[in-house]
Protein backbone atom coordinates (compact mmCIF):
# COMPACT_ATOMS: atom_id res chain seq x y z
CA UNK A 1 0.00 0.00 0.00
CA UNK A 2 3.10 2.10 0.90
CA UNK A 3 4.50 2.12 -2.95
CA UNK A 4 1.05 2.75 -4.25
CA UNK A 5 0.70 5.74 -2.04
CA UNK A 6 4.21 7.26 -2.86
CA UNK A 7 3.31 6.32 -6.89
CA UNK A 8 0.29 8.28 -6.62
CA UNK A 9 1.64 11.31 -4.87
CA UNK A 10 3.94 11.20 -7.57
CA UNK A 11 1.84 11.21 -9.54
CA UNK A 12 -0.21 14.10 -8.21
CA UNK A 13 2.95 16.29 -8.13
CA UNK A 14 3.86 15.60 -11.92
CA UNK A 15 0.54 15.97 -13.31
CA UNK A 16 0.49 19.50 -11.37
CA UNK A 17 4.06 20.57 -12.97
CA UNK A 18 3.33 19.18 -16.38
CA UNK A 19 -0.41 20.61 -16.66
CA UNK A 20 0.80 24.04 -15.56
CA UNK A 21 3.23 23.90 -18.74
CA UNK A 22 0.92 22.64 -20.78
CA UNK A 23 -1.67 24.78 -19.78
CA UNK A 24 0.75 28.13 -20.34
CA UNK A 25 1.85 26.52 -23.44
CA UNK A 26 -1.71 26.49 -24.63
CA UNK A 27 -2.00 29.84 -23.49
CA UNK A 28 0.17 31.27 -25.76
CA UNK A 29 -1.14 29.61 -29.17
CA UNK A 30 -3.15 30.82 -32.08
CA UNK A 31 -6.93 30.57 -31.66
CA UNK A 32 -6.85 27.50 -34.01
CA UNK A 33 -4.34 25.46 -32.37
CA UNK A 34 -5.49 25.84 -28.91
CA UNK A 35 -6.42 22.73 -27.12
CA UNK A 36 -9.71 22.97 -24.80
CA UNK A 37 -8.98 22.24 -21.09
CA UNK A 38 -10.24 18.50 -21.18
CA UNK A 39 -7.68 17.98 -23.65
CA UNK A 40 -5.17 19.96 -22.04
CA UNK A 41 -5.98 17.63 -18.69
CA UNK A 42 -5.82 14.18 -21.08
CA UNK A 43 -2.06 16.03 -21.92
CA UNK A 44 -1.10 16.61 -18.50
CA UNK A 45 -2.23 13.16 -17.01
CA UNK A 46 -0.78 11.32 -20.20
CA UNK A 47 2.91 13.18 -19.86
CA UNK A 48 2.77 12.66 -16.20
CA UNK A 49 2.54 8.78 -16.46
CA UNK A 50 5.91 8.99 -17.93
CA UNK A 51 7.83 10.12 -14.74
CA UNK A 52 5.88 8.10 -12.69
CA UNK A 53 6.49 4.89 -14.21
CA UNK A 54 10.45 5.57 -14.11
CA UNK A 55 10.14 6.24 -10.77
CA UNK A 56 7.80 3.20 -10.17
CA UNK A 57 10.36 1.11 -12.28
CA UNK A 58 13.32 2.05 -9.62
CA UNK A 59 11.02 1.38 -6.81
CA UNK A 60 10.14 -2.07 -7.37
CA UNK A 61 13.73 -3.00 -8.83
CA UNK A 62 14.88 -1.57 -5.04
CA UNK A 63 12.05 -3.56 -3.69
CA UNK A 64 12.50 -6.81 -5.77
CA UNK A 65 16.56 -6.52 -4.43
CA UNK A 66 15.44 -5.92 -0.88
CA UNK A 67 12.55 -8.88 -1.03
CA UNK A 68 15.32 -11.25 -2.54
CA UNK A 69 17.83 -10.35 -0.19
CA UNK A 70 14.84 -11.01 2.59
CA UNK A 71 13.77 -14.40 0.96
CA UNK A 72 17.61 -15.37 0.44
CA UNK A 73 18.43 -14.92 4.19
CA UNK A 74 15.46 -15.47 5.77
CA UNK A 75 15.62 -12.36 8.05
CA UNK A 76 11.73 -12.53 8.71
CA UNK A 77 10.91 -8.67 7.62
CA UNK A 78 7.78 -7.42 7.13
CA UNK A 79 6.54 -6.20 3.67
CA UNK A 80 5.93 -2.73 5.27
CA UNK A 81 9.58 -2.22 6.73
CA UNK A 82 10.88 -3.65 3.06
CA UNK A 83 8.22 -1.10 1.56
CA UNK A 84 9.95 1.86 3.86
CA UNK A 85 13.29 0.77 3.37
CA UNK A 86 12.69 0.63 -0.31
CA UNK A 87 11.50 3.86 -0.82
CA UNK A 88 13.74 5.16 2.02
CA UNK A 89 17.09 3.91 -0.72
CA UNK A 90 15.46 5.71 -3.45
CA UNK A 91 15.72 8.69 -1.96
CA UNK A 92 19.15 8.22 -0.28
CA UNK A 93 20.46 7.01 -4.14
CA UNK A 94 19.05 9.81 -6.20
CA UNK A 95 19.51 12.78 -3.96
CA UNK A 96 22.55 12.00 -0.89
CA UNK A 97 24.38 9.50 -3.15
CA UNK A 98 24.75 11.65 -6.05
CA UNK A 99 26.70 14.40 -4.50
CA UNK A 100 28.79 11.41 -2.73
CA UNK A 101 29.26 10.13 -5.98
CA UNK A 102 30.80 13.31 -7.52
CA UNK A 103 32.86 14.36 -4.31
CA UNK A 104 34.61 10.28 -4.49
CA UNK A 105 34.60 10.55 -8.18
CA UNK A 106 36.45 14.63 -7.70
CA UNK A 107 39.18 12.85 -5.01
CA UNK A 108 40.07 9.34 -6.65
CA UNK A 109 38.82 9.89 -10.62
CA UNK A 110 36.07 7.84 -12.24
CA UNK A 111 36.49 4.90 -13.93
CA UNK A 112 38.79 2.58 -11.50
CA UNK A 113 38.43 -0.17 -8.92
CA UNK A 114 39.30 2.18 -6.34
CA UNK A 115 36.04 4.18 -6.71
CA UNK A 116 33.84 1.77 -7.54
CA UNK A 117 35.60 -0.06 -3.95
CA UNK A 118 34.89 3.20 -1.88
CA UNK A 119 31.50 4.17 -3.07
CA UNK A 120 30.22 0.19 -2.53
CA UNK A 121 31.65 0.92 1.23
CA UNK A 122 30.46 4.25 1.92
CA UNK A 123 26.51 2.73 0.11
CA UNK A 124 27.00 -0.39 2.73
CA UNK A 125 27.07 2.17 5.66
CA UNK A 126 24.49 4.46 4.39
CA UNK A 127 22.19 1.41 3.87
CA UNK A 128 23.43 -0.04 7.02
CA UNK A 129 21.94 3.37 8.71
CA UNK A 130 18.95 3.54 6.62
CA UNK A 131 18.08 0.23 7.84
CA UNK A 132 19.02 0.56 10.99
CA UNK A 133 17.01 3.94 11.53
CA UNK A 134 13.39 2.16 10.10
CA UNK A 135 13.46 -0.27 13.01
CA UNK A 136 15.71 -2.89 11.59
CA UNK A 137 17.63 -4.84 13.49
CA UNK A 138 21.51 -4.45 14.06
CA UNK A 139 22.07 -8.43 11.83
CA UNK A 140 19.08 -7.39 9.39
CA UNK A 141 19.99 -4.09 8.93
CA UNK A 142 23.69 -5.34 7.45
CA UNK A 143 22.92 -8.08 6.00
CA UNK A 144 20.16 -5.96 3.49
CA UNK A 145 22.75 -3.24 3.26
CA UNK A 146 25.59 -5.36 2.04
CA UNK A 147 22.96 -7.60 0.04
CA UNK A 148 21.24 -4.83 -1.68
CA UNK A 149 24.61 -2.93 -1.83
CA UNK A 150 26.04 -5.44 -3.84
CA UNK A 151 22.90 -6.36 -6.49
CA UNK A 152 23.90 -2.11 -7.07
CA UNK A 153 27.25 -2.33 -7.14
CA UNK A 154 27.00 -5.39 -9.92
CA UNK A 155 24.09 -3.36 -11.81
CA UNK A 156 26.59 -0.50 -12.00
CA UNK A 157 29.87 -2.38 -13.24
CA UNK A 158 27.99 -4.30 -15.96
CA UNK A 159 26.81 -0.70 -16.98
CA UNK A 160 30.28 0.18 -17.03
CA UNK A 161 31.30 -2.71 -18.96
CA UNK A 162 28.64 -2.14 -21.45
CA UNK A 163 29.61 1.68 -22.00
CA UNK A 164 33.35 0.75 -22.02
CA UNK A 165 32.65 -1.27 -24.61
CA UNK A 166 30.58 0.76 -26.73
CA UNK A 167 33.21 3.35 -26.29
CA UNK A 168 35.30 0.89 -28.02
CA UNK A 169 33.14 -0.48 -31.06
CA UNK A 170 32.81 3.08 -31.99
CA UNK A 171 36.68 3.60 -32.12
CA UNK A 172 37.34 0.60 -34.25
Amino acid sequence: MGVVISLIVVFIISFLLIFKLVYSGNKEESESDKLNFPSVVFVGCLLALLPTAAIAFIIFVLLGSTSAVNVIFSLEISRNQLIILAISLFIYLFSIDSIIEIIVEYIVGKNNTFYFSILLLIRIVAFYLIGFFIGLSQSNSFTMAVGITVIIFLIEVFYHLREKNKEKDLRE
